[in-house]
């Protein structure tokens, strides 16, 4: 049986509710609770399209083969009453017999006086009978009869099997609606609790959107659509109807049916109601006082009151606390506003524009009267005076720090400015005044298209010093959207054009980052061109320059070995980024800073890049910056294991538009923790919108595409593509990429899982062990890190190391593979957990296959993947312990932890009474599975004394071997506790 409650969420199942984590275990609980014979009743609340159906359907649709669900909904009609509709519809799919009697046996019928009563006892029999979930949908439109019997069954027994779950529009209760007396009569009762249900934050709606276009949606794309919909659902999935995965802006016009969404409640509206509406959608702005009295002018109203009262009652306009009215929802007035043809939408504009001009205070202008001006003169398409206003706007946004609005109206003048046969600033000065603000607000596309512009309007031989610091940024900008890794070659003709002024700091800024791209692209001038920037710079002491000369100082002090001068020229570096408001040269020095302390694989290198973190954010620094540190901090925590930290920085990057260097990075960080987690799907996703971020991906040192990349490719399946991947990083020109050291190991598992598929075929493996020699003769160990000099990191290298042997000796099936797993298990022990739970596994299969699992050695893989299962299970490291659970099934060997005896129930058995603590304890272990060694460990005490301990537990209980004994106690076990 199918009722429309569970249909509901049936036909939306497909995609995940998301950000509703909270909420759903609110009605799970509700429903839970009846099951166990608690009665409970939930009134879900929220606006229009905010998913309250959705939810309740999909608790129900979880339970609907264990409990009878009974869902109806009341209707909005007006001219026709049906009393007790919403509980008709909720028990018409009963059959007939089993339908209430208050329906007249047969459903039909004249309500009777006793109905609450009738449908009371009912309900209390079904219950009785097996656990009922009853739903009552859209409770704003129910008629009188129905909510009494629902104050009824609320007022009911606290102890029957019975769920009431309702949902109610918000904004639909107005006075004059029955609900609203209802609503504060039932509050009281305590059976009664409920749920408002908001709509979705930011990454909830990029959540939901990855659901929708199937692949994680580009953030210029999330902030529109958040911006517009406010984290509507409903709306948020008609928005992006039809649209590719890989858009990154809405269409300019709303979907036909999402203006039909919106408007329903609009067009039940008086023809004169609707009218006024329009017009203050038009107006753009909360309509209070004068700009209401323009509106109703433009209207054609004279008292507009009893109309916005109408339109409040009715959803559509709500009043806020200083008494102004303005749309429930944005999109409304958009939708209102694209409706009305072009002539009579310019004309409104008109009005607007005037009579806001006429009451403007000229001699204290507010900006958001100046900034409507502008706008209603732009949108009736008068281009001088909306060129002229846009102008005012941006200098008091500007005044009043508004700078995503100043940047708004700049774009708008710089597009107006081509349009005008004159006009008396140069289009210049407004792209400075555009790349000025873009930059205080972090939107590299925005400043790097103003860069680019101005570049192509500037003379070298006129302004070399402003065209050099303009191609210096524009190299970080291309950098941080993607479009090409420092180059060398611009850098230097940076320098060349400020040659003729040695001692500009335009001179020192290009030779800083002339030294800092060399350094990445191992230029053997690199040393001395860092020395000539530091020296320069140091000699303007211009803050900007000498940051930037400071961290390419502290750069080649980390490649150097020299740790404690690049340390304190990294922090000099933050010090100096900090005085000129440069953030981009900040986070270039928060990163060295910490590369100069340790390795980004210790979890020291984590907190400081999270304690610059704050800074940035205490500082008031643009989102991109923060999302950029947040990323880098999200990949130490994925390192260090802590996935759950991890999440919450990738959460805190993608909490705002990142910016496109610090989205990419973040998606790297989750396609990884993705593809070690088992969610292929999203690994690939995230990993395939990194990718489209950036035009170029192997020549990007400072991220590791290649590394995950084989990461992602190996889970796949795809082996070909690991070895392409880890091969591309290798021999990418300049310094090695980030987490370069992964690549040779991944490039041996891929081929030693090519290897044993080649010999479980029945073929002769040569041609991939002729490929794995290939590649030990270039690489013959893991490649390092410039610079990596640190104990902990060499640690790290000397572990994956070692696995890149183990995988070698794999390939080969060399007599030595066991032991070389097992070295690498104790190398990377409390350093890298992804890869020592993978190798815990490895060690345990190289002991167990190759025959020399016996006695001890048996021990050793038994030991050895019971401790990858416990990281596994600590990592959530699905497909690693999908592999060991599978290996240890098939060697008999027990995963399970040691489970202690509850104290409450002591043994009582007369053989197991005469043990000692000790022996009892030792007895535990022996029953898990655990061997003389790990039991050992745990009890800190020797192997000598374990198998002394098991030598008494033998004689005391007459068991013949360790295996007798432990079976004997399991059973005296169990027959205690049956």
């Amino acid at each position: 049986m199918r009722h429309s409650i569970v249909a509901i969420a049936a036909v939306q199942a497909a995609a995940p509710l998301v950000g509703r984590a909270a909420e759903m275990q609110s009605v799970r609980a509700v429903i839970a609770a009846a099951r166990e014979g608690v009665a409970g009743a939930l009134l879900v609340t929220g606006g229009v399209g905010v998913g309250k159906t959705s939810l309740v359907g999909r608790a129900c649709a979880e339970v609907a083969e264990r409990v009878l669900v009974l869902g109806g909904g009341a209707l909005p009609l007006t001219s026709l009453s049906v009393p007790l509709l919403a509980l008709r519809r909720a028990v018409s799919e009963l059959a007939v017999v089993d339908r209430p009697a208050l329906f007249g046996g047969h459903g039909t019928g004249e309500l009777l006086p006793e109905a609450p009563a009738l449908f009371d006892e009912w309900l209390e029999a079904r219950c009785a009978v097996r656990p009922v979930v009853l739903v009552i949908d859209d409770l704003q439109w129910a008629d009188d009869s129905t909510l009494d019997v629902l104050t009824y069954v609320v007022a009911g027994s606290p102890h029957r099997r019975l769920a009431l779950l309702m949902t109610l529009r918000r904004g639909d209760i107005g006075e004059g609606r029955p609900v609203a007396r209802w609503l504060a009569d039932v509050k009281r009762m305590p059976l009664f609790t409920e749920l408002a249900l908001e709509p979705l934050d930011r990454n909830a709606t990029r959540e939901q959107l990855a659901a929708l276009l199937a692949a994680p949606p580009h953030e210029s794309l999330v902030g529109e659509v958040f911006v517009r919909t406010m984290g509507n659902p409903y709306f948020n999935r008609l928005l992006v109807s039809g649209l590719s995965a890989k858009a990154r802006h809405l269409r300019p016009d709303l979907p036909t049916d999402l203006s039909a969404a919106v408007l329903q409640s609009w067009h039940g509206l008086s023809p004169a109601a609707r009218d006024l509406v329009r017009v203050i959608a038009v107006g753009a702005q909360v309509a209070t006082g004068q700009r209401l009295h323009y509106a109703a002018d433009l209207a054609g109203i004279a008292d507009p009151a009893p109309l916005l009262r109408e339109a409040v009652a009715a959803g559509v306009l709500e009043m806020d606390r200083r008494g102004g009215y303005w749309f429930r929802h944005p999109l409304q007035a958009e939708a209102l506003e694209g409706g009305l043809a072009p002539a009579d939408r310019a004309l409104l504009h008109t009005g607007f524009a005037r009579a806001c001009e006429r009451d403007l205070d000229a001699a204290s202008p507010d900006l958001e009267s100046i900034t409507a001006i502008a706008d209603h003169h732009y949108r009736a398409g008068k281009d001088g005076e909306a060129y002229t206003w846009a102008l005012r706007a941006v200098d008091a946004a500007g005044r009043s720090g508004g700078a995503v609005e100043q940047l708004r109206l700049l774009r708008r003048a710089i597009d107006l400015h081509g349009r005008l046969a004159e006009a008396r600033e140069s289009v210049e000065e407004l792209l400075d005044r555009l790349r000025a603000t873009a930059a205080q607000l972090g939107d590299h596309e925005e400043e790097l298209a103003a860069v680019d512009a101005l570049l192509a309007a500037l003379k070298e031989n006129r302004e070399p010093l402003r065209v050099a610091e303009l191609m210096v940024r524009r190299g970080h900008l291309r950098f941080s959207t993607g479009r090409g890794f420092l180059r060398p070659d611009d850098m230097r003709r940076a320098v060349r054009l400020t040659t003729n002024e040695p001692n500009s700091w335009q001179h020192s800024l290009a030779l800083a980052e002339f030294a800092h791209a060399s350094l990445w692209h191992n230029d053997p001038d690199a040393a001395s061109l860092a020395a000539r920037a530091l020296e320069s710079a140091r000699a303007t002491n211009h803050p900007a320059a000498l940051a930037y000369a400071l961290a390419a100082s502290a750069m080649l002090a980390v490649f150097e070995d020299r740790a404690e001068e690049g340390r304190s020229l990294a922090s000099e570096a933050i010090s100096q980024a900090v005085l000129a408001g440069d953030w981009w040269a900040f986070v270039h020095g928060a990163l060295w800073e910490a590369n100069a302390n340790t390795t980004p694989f210790n979890p020291a290198w984590v907190q400081h890049v999270e304690r610059r973190r704050g800074q940035l954010e205490d500082l008031g620094a643009a989102h991109a910056y923060v999302a950029w540190l947040s990323a880098c901090a999200a990949g130490a925590w994925l390192h260090g294991g802590q996935w759950e930290a991890c999440a919450q920085r990738l959460r805190v990057a993608l909490g705002s538009n990142p910016g496109v260097a610090a989205d990419a990075y973040t998606r790297l960080v989750a396609a990884r923790l993705a593809a070690l987690q088992g969610r292929q799907r999203e690994a690939e996703a995230h990993l395939d919108r990194a990718e489209e971020l950036f035009t170029e991906t192997s020549a990007f040192l400072a991220f590791e595409f290649d590394a995950v990349r084989a990461t992602v490719r190996y889970a796949a399946g795809d082996l070909d593509g690991v070895v392409d991947a880890a091969e591309a990083g290798a021999t990418t020109a300049g310094a090695p990429p980030t987490m370069c050291e992964w690549l040779m190991p991944f490039a041996a598992r891929a081929l030693a899982d090519q290897a044993q598929a080649m010999r479980d075929a029945g073929h002769p493996p040569d041609l991939v062990l002729e490929r794995l020699d290939g590649l030990l003769r270039r690489f013959p160990h893991a490649i390092a890190d410039p610079g990596g000099t640190t104990t902990f990191y060499l640690r790290v290298l000397e572990a994956l190391d070692s696995w890149y042997a183990a995988e070698a000796a794999r390939a080969r099936r060399s007599k030595d593979c066991a032991d070389r797993w097992l070295r690498t298990v104790e190398l990377l022990d409390e350093i890298l957990p992804w890869e020592e739970a993978y190798a815990c596994w490895r060690a345990g299969e190289a002991i167990l296959v190759t025959g020399t699992a016996i006695g001890h050695r048996r021990d050793e893989a038994a030991e050895v993947l019971r401790r990858g299962y416990a990281l596994t299970e600590r990592l959530r490291a699905g497909p690693i312990q999908d592999e060991i659970v599978h290996l240890a099934h098939s060697a008999h060997i027990p995963l399970g932890d040691v489970h202690e005896r509850r104290e409450d129930s002591p043994r009582t058995n007369t053989v197991l009474d005469s043990l000692t603590p000790r022996e009892q304890e030792v007895l535990d272990y022996v029953v898990a599975g655990r061997t003389y060694r790990e039991i050992a460990r745990a009890l800190v005490v020797s192997e000598k004394t374990v198998s002394t301990h098991v030598s008494h537990l033998l004689r005391k209980t007459g068991a013949t071997n360790r295996v007798d004994l432990a079976r004997l106690a399991a059973r005296l076990d169990r027959d205690q506790h049956s």
